[in-house]
């Protein structure tokens, strides 16, 4: 029987997910371009990147600085290869959002832009409105389907996996570990659903509260620009490992 553990359900944890973003600092999503290009070898690498304020990145000053700018150049810098990446998010997007109203943005038909790799983050939102694992995975496996329904079979899609929470300093104690326990298994609903796909991955998140407390924003919640920096690096060099086989191939 797929229910919310009950250690997730108390009132204290419920009524502060519930009120949670009235008790945060609000910052704004990443300003500027929302699409840029590495110095490199070419064909370039075209990285889409959507998903939920991370990948919007609320806390940083602009893209660049945000995940998929700080991605593309660590890629760039790990390949020699130049990487066009462009952002489809919005923040406090949940798994359902993202599929429902932010993959038009991974294309560009215009200027006949279509990504090589995604990178869909998101999640956290499902887990504050203490989605049901279940319920949580058929949404990641529709996700991938759709965005296969797009982009075909061979385009690779990557999860970043979901930061536990249970260390950020803007969670009350009382809160931290249930709610980090309870991130922890969607996560592992996530990782099912990735291993199910055709070239779909799992990365472990490396982002927080894995990374230091000065490396987060005026939030406590977000990375700041050198936190995104940090987190941009390993994933990056998981990207590289897991996808290696699939990527397009520059002599």
């Amino acid at each position: 029987m797929d229910i919310t553990p009950l250690w997730i359900a108390g009132e204290g944890v419920v009524m502060f997910t519930k009120g949670m973003r009235g008790r945060l600092v609000r910052l704004p999503e990443a300003a500027g371009d929302d699409s840029g290009l590495t110095e490199g070898r070419e064909p370039a690498l075209r990285l889409a990147v959507i998903g939920d304020s991370v990948a919007a990145g609320v806390g940083a000053a602009d893209h660049r600085e945000a995940m998929a700018g700080q991605l593309a150049a660590a890629v760039s810098a790990m390949t020699g290869r130049a990487v066009s990446w462009r952002v489809a998010a919005k923040a406090g997007a949940s798994l359902s959002t993202v599929r429902q109203g932010l993959l038009p943005g991974l294309t560009d038909p215009t200027a006949r832009w279509r990504p090589d790799v995604v990178l869909v983050v998101a999640g956290t939102n499902d887990a504050m409105r203490l989605r049901r694992p279940r319920a949580f995975r058929r949404e990641a496996e529709r996700l991938i389907r759709d965005v296969r329904l797009r982009l075909g079979e061979d385009v690779p899609v990557v999860f970043a996996g979901l930061p536990s929470l249970a260390r950020l300093e803007a969670l009350p104690s009382r809160v931290r570990v249930p709610l980090g326990l309870y991130v922890g298994l969607l996560d592992r609903q996530l990782r099912t659903a990735a291993a199910r796909g055709v070239a779909v991955f799992h990365l472990p998140s490396g982002g927080p509260p894995d990374l230091p407390g000065e490396w987060l924003a005026r939030d406590r919640f977000h990375p700041s620009a050198e936190g995104y920096r940090a987190w941009a690096r390993v994933l990056a060099a998981r990207l590289a490992t897991l996808t290696e086989a699939t990527l397009p191939v520059v002599p």
